[in-house]
């Protein structure tokens, strides 16, 4: 498995749409977040697709998934009550090693916080352990924030507050919110969908090099009976066909490659979950 390379897993707003109820809904994000942690992903990314969505969409989802990626002992602290984590009990452990700071009992300590709310002037709301309610803090001048993303906090007084965000946390993974777009340049762009290029052994070490090349992997998913191309606009026989013709993919929706990662598959479905093991499971391969 890749520890020098970054991995961006983006997956839909939509991704819990055919869920019967929140519990279900819940227990689906909950692998989600395990093949996040399991394959060392740096960033989940919910991108909108609100045409797909149902009942619960990205507000539900993005608040299970950063719920699921915050250390165990900080969750109540940052996240406090939300009707959408009424069934967080059921969501399984990360099994990440965790760093989350350094008692109080020096001249200065550590503590992670959940930006909520990213304002002028360069500060940002977060909450944290500190104060019940969220506080003003001043981002570093080479820091990129975006709400929902966990930060670590340098403390030097509790009472009164006296802190400096420091950087982000080097464990687990983030969670954040944006367009598609946005997370394509991070790495080898991958698009799976079953009318992409099928992945074979030898194709497979092309795009390891690839990825290796590139700095990594961004990989996004598509949701239950609604796949990328009908996301992004595309019609399935011109994506089919223009990947046998190793032609570009128009309207082009900024990926490197389609990829069928699952090409014999023996079900008529396989679930967005069952998808992110199969593919991760392949591309974090190495000789």
């Amino acid at each position: 498995m890749r520890t020098e390379d970054g991995l961006t897993i983006c997956v839909p707003s939509s991704i819990v749409r055919e869920a019967e109820d929140v519990r279900e809904a819940t227990r689906k994000l909950g692998t989600v977040a395990r093949a996040a942690a399991v394959f060392r992903a740096e960033r989940l990314l919910v991108f909108p697709d609100r045409e797909g969505e149902r009942r619960l969409g990205g507000e539900f989802v993005r608040a299970v998934l950063g719920y699921a990626a915050t250390p165990p002992e900080l969750r109540k602290d940052l996240w406090g009550e939300r009707d959408a984590l009424r069934y967080a009990g059921i969501l399984p452990p990360l099994r990440v090693s965790w760093r989350t700071g350094s008692p109080p009992d020096g001249d200065e300590s550590t503590t992670q916080g959940l930006v909520t709310e990213v304002g002028p002037e360069g500060r940002v709301r977060v909450n944290s352990p500190l104060r019940e309610h969220p506080i003003s803090l001043l981002v570093p001048d080479d820091l990129s924030v975006e709400p929902g993303e966990r930060v670590t906090i340098r403390v030097s007084s509790r009472e009164p507050v006296r802190a400096r965000i420091t950087g982000k946390p080097a464990d687990g993974f983030q969670v954040v919110s944006a367009d598609l777009s946005a997370a394509l340049d991070d790495g080898l762009a991958v698009a799976t969908s079953r009318h992409g290029e099928s992945l074979s052994v030898s194709r497979l070490g092309e795009i390891v090099v690839d990825a290796q090349e590139a700095g990594g992997y961004v990989v996004a998913f598509g949701a239950p009976g609604r796949g990328l191309p009908e996301m992004l606009g595309l019609s399935p026989e011109e994506l089919r066909a223009a990947v046998a013709d190793g032609r570009p993919v128009e309207p082009d929706p900024g990926f490197d490659l389609w990829l069928n990662t699952i090409p014999a598959q023996g079900s008529g479905v396989v679930r967005t979950e069952e998808a992110l093991f199969a593919t991760l499971g392949s591309l974090t391969l190495t000789e």
